[in-house]
């Protein structure tokens, strides 16, 4: 499923980005079976899936952490809007319930990825942690 173009980019190499892809493809398939009449939410769905792996993609390809960091956690509001659209599906019944909870784990699973990823990035834009008097002398100079 992965290409080796792709693999050789920065986001190419992140898992996240894969399952960011794997959801957007499921969200596709499943915005192709929706009854009309919820047109509006089958958009959505869509572009915020989309908007997921862009702004994964967008985060890997930063060069300061806290660039990275910030598409990071942008990508983890994306995907919270997905999970947030799929739980309004289950609740109007609009598709398989089996087939919504899978989606979900999937934007659950992106979700806490990204959460490490942004944890990581911010870990290293503020450097190794300081402590004690020490660190408080070295910080005065």
């Amino acid at each position: 499923m992965t290409h080796t173009a792709t693999n050789r980019s920065a986001h190419g190499r992140l898992d996240a980005y894969h399952v960011a892809l794997e959801l957007y493809s499921g969200v596709e398939s499943l915005a192709a079976d929706l009854p009309r009449g919820y047109a509006d939410l089958k958009d959505q769905v869509r572009r915020a899936a989309a908007d997921t792996v862009r702004h994964v993609a967008e985060g890997a390809n930063r060069i300061h952490p806290r660039d990275k960091a910030a598409r990071f956690m942008v990508a983890r509001g994306e995907v919270g809007e997905v999970d947030a659209i799929l739980e309004m599906a289950a609740v109007a019944g609009l598709s398989n319930p089996a087939r919504l909870t899978g989606l979900r784990r999937l934007a659950d699973r992106v979700g806490a990825m990204l959460f490490g990823l942004n944890r990581h990035e911010q870990a290293r834009a503020c450097g190794p942690p300081r402590s004690g008097r020490a660190a408080f002398l070295r910080g005065r100079r």
